[in-house]
């Protein structure tokens, strides 16, 4: 399910083929030279917030031991599950 309304979605798509058809148009040095004047765009985001929980010991050699074959740190591994299931509890009850 999409975040963006369907009005700004369909908006966005008519503007993605409006630039493809522009891209098109221009040789690929013209691009090169516009991708290499671009400047990176960086969206601010607030910090990420510390919070502490206390948890079996078992749980967490559990979630280290997953989050170890996944190749991920296993605090992010349990921001993701919270996140996921955030997204899930929020399209149910809205």
């Amino acid at each position: 399910m999409s975040r963006l309304p369907k009005k700004m979605r369909n908006r966005l798509k008519k503007e993605a083929k409006e630039w493809d058809i522009t891209i098109d148009r221009e040789s690929p040095e013209q691009v090169q030279k516009l991708l290499d004047e671009a400047k990176p765009f960086k969206v601010p985001r607030p910090a990420r917030q510390p919070v502490s929980i206390r948890l079996d010991p078992f749980d967490i050699s559990m979630i280290k031991r997953l989050a170890r074959r996944k190749g991920i740190p296993h605090t992010q591994l349990m921001a993701i599950w919270l996140h996921e299931r955030m997204e899930q509890e929020k399209g149910a009850r809205f």
